[in-house]
C-alpha cells in the first residue's frame, strides 16, 4: 500500500479492487435487505469489519475472500526484496 493510500479508499474506493469489491457488496447488500446504501465511508468501515451488530457470518465470509483476493493482488505486483 502507498504512503498516500488509506485502508478506508483500498476498501471502498480503489479502481483496482473494484470487481472484488463488487462481488463482496453484492453479498453485503444482500444480506441487508439492499436497504442500506446512504452510509458514509465510516460507516461501511464499522460494517464491514463486523464492530457492529448488523453484520452476520456470511458478510464477513465475503469481506475476508475480498481482502484476501485483494492482498494477493497486491503481493504480486510489488517486486520481491
Amino acid at each position: 500500500m502507498g504512503e498516500d493510500e488509506a485502508v478506508e479508499h483500498v476498501v471502498l474506493e480503489s479502481s483496482k479492487y473494484a470487481r472484488g469489491r463488487n462481488e463482496m457488496m453484492q453479498v453485503v447488500l444482500s444480506e441487508l435487505g439492499n436497504a442500506r446504501v446512504e452510509m458514509t465511508g465510516r460507516e461501511w468501515m464499522v460494517l464491514l469489519l463486523g464492530l457492529c451488530g448488523d453484520t452476520n457470518d456470511r458478510m464477513i465470509e465475503a469481506v475476508k475472500e475480498f481482502l484476501e483476493r485483494m492482498w494477493r493482488a497486491r503481493s504480486q505486483l510489488r517486486p520481491h526484496r
